[in-house]
């Protein structure tokens, strides 16, 4: 049983990055079974269609994300440190060797895709959106933010920001580029 669990996280793990790293039409079984060790149909065993798979490694990715932006929330840190653990959030994925945010990285494929994983992809984003509109909302209330449109359309803005400031990035091989950035969009957050 334990080793059908380690096989089940081995191949939602090797899915994750190949989506990340080549999106969801540039790979196959093939990739994965060859990655990992095993047979095709080992990973069959598991995810019947291909759609099957990558629907369970982006519930899975986005829970934890979403649990991650709950804990950051709960901490005891500024809105300005609050939004920059979000932005770190995304920064941890250009670290390990310039992957990008898996559903920045399905949203470019988005035609490709059937009606659950669209709606998947709309549930992160909008937990997102959410999540920054409240950090964005309050900051501003508490003169962490200075900025003249809604915190909604705010956050709207953020979400297109870091999607894009990853590509930039990827784009250059440098991870102090998002970092430029970055540190760009918070000052003007801050009217700084």
């Amino acid at each position: 049983m334990n080793n059908k669990k380690n096989t089940l996280q081995d191949i939602m793990d090797t899915g994750l990055t190949l989506v990340q790293e080549r999106g969801y039409n540039g790979f196959s079984y093939a990739d994965i079974a060859e990655a990992i060790g095993i047979r095709k149909a080992s990973i069959h065993y598991h995810f019947p269609t291909k759609k099957d798979l990558v629907q369970a490694v982006l519930i899975r990715y986005r829970r934890e994300f979403i649990d991650k932006l709950q804990r950051i929330h709960e901490d005891d840190n500024s809105w300005k440190k609050k939004l920059k653990s979000f932005f770190d959030l995304y920064r941890e994925t250009l670290e390990n060797n310039t992957k990008l945010c898996l559903c920045s990285m399905m949203a470019a494929e988005l035609n490709s895709f059937p009606d659950e994983i669209r709606n998947e992809l709309n549930i992160f984003f909008d937990a997102n959106t959410s999540w920054i509109e409240k950090v964005l909302s309050h900051g501003k209330s508490d003169g962490e933010f200075n900025f003249s449109n809604e915190p909604l359309e705010q956050a709207k803005t953020l979400i297109a920001f870091v999607q894009g400031a990853q590509l930039m990035s990827r784009t250059s091989g440098q991870i102090g580029y998002y970092d430029s950035l970055v540190l760009s969009y918070m000052r003007i957050l801050s009217n700084e």
